[in-house]
């Protein structure tokens, strides 16, 4: 069993509080986790972007409850469409991250409970719309925790997909109902059949070049960070095929940076898949290494989970 919830993460969950908040997409559903009441308060609410699909093993919930217990403020939240959420569900395109939701997130905390001050953490999809973050609440966002997401345009995406999947991977997404539901997209469709055939040709010549372009969104957003002055902890696996992508960043973007800004950004590889949290091992090392990551921007909180006995 990955997880045992101790006696004061059930305190925490007595404390949580359901929130909901209109959106023009519909009524997003989200959970508050306020700070443990004996914790020194933190100065930072970590907003946790989480889809049902990167939500394995309820590590997410795990990860709020000892945050709070930390002196942290959590929140996650169903994105519209998704979950117990309103609004209709599309393919989750990373290249059109869902920033206004993420935007409205940010405000709702501001005007409801108060916080100024955010970190940001997400995988994949939810990585690219905690970046989006950065756009137009830069000077609010001190730190995400960005794991294993894709940084090119879709097409070439779905080829460096393809150049890393076997039959044995697509019949495993076969048995995720989240690909079902989503395939009246055309965005599905498209990206089924482009790895299919290319998958049934043998794969791709060689990968993705370091000249191939990065996606719009991502240099739009990335610029956002870089003038944010905010921290970051890029996670990928190196058998990852969003690594494949990320690399092309780390080749022609990182060396650019100026030394402060490329101080502030930190890189692991680690062995394996990262993407997707498939295996309990990658979800207890992602999730402690997050909790260990964003420790620093609260000094008062003890070197150890409250109550983690």
């Amino acid at each position: 069993m990955p997880w045992r919830e101790t006696a004061a993460e059930r305190e925490r969950a007595r404390a949580e509080q359901l929130v909901t908040l209109a959106t023009p997409q519909g009524t997003l559903f989200g959970i508050y986790t306020p700070p443990a009441p004996d914790a020194p308060r933190a100065p930072h609410a970590v907003v946790l972007f989480t889809r049902p699909r990167s939500h394995r093993d309820r590590m997410w919930v795990e990860a709020a409850r000892r945050l709070a217990n930390q002196g942290f403020a959590a929140f996650r939240f169903d994105y519209h469409g998704t979950g117990d959420s309103e609004g209709v569900t599309a393919f989750l395109n990373p290249n059109t991250p869902y920033r206004d939701d993420a935007d409205a997130v940010l405000s709702m905390l501001r005007t409801r409970f108060g916080h100024e001050r955010f970190l940001v953490v997400g995988s994949c999809f939810d990585a690219r719309t905690a970046l989006s973050t950065f756009v137009s609440n830069g000077a609010a966002v001190d730190g995400m925790v960005f794991f294993a997401a894709p940084v090119m345009e879709l097409d070439t995406l779905v080829k460096a997909h393809a150049d890393q999947k076997d039959w044995r991977h697509l019949l495993r997404a076969l048995g995720n109902p989240e690909n079902w539901r989503t395939l009246g997209d055309p965005e599905r469709w498209r990206y089924m059949a482009t790895v299919l055939g290319r998958v049934a040709r043998g794969g791709g010549k060689g990968g993705t070049r370091n000249d191939t372009p990065l996606a719009d969104s991502f240099v739009e957003h990335f610029r956002a960070l870089v003038a944010s002055r905010g921290r970051v902890l890029f996670v990928y696996g190196d058998a990852d095929a969003e690594y494949v992508s990320f690399k092309v960043a780390l080749e022609t973007v990182f060396p650019r940076l100026a030394p402060a800004d490329r101080a502030r950004f930190e890189v692991e590889v680690w062995p394996g898949d990262v993407h997707g949290f498939l295996n309990v091992p990658v979800q207890r090392r992602a999730l402690e290494r997050t909790l260990a990551w964003l420790a620093p921007f609260h000094p008062q909180a003890s070197a150890s989970d409250a109550g983690r006995s």
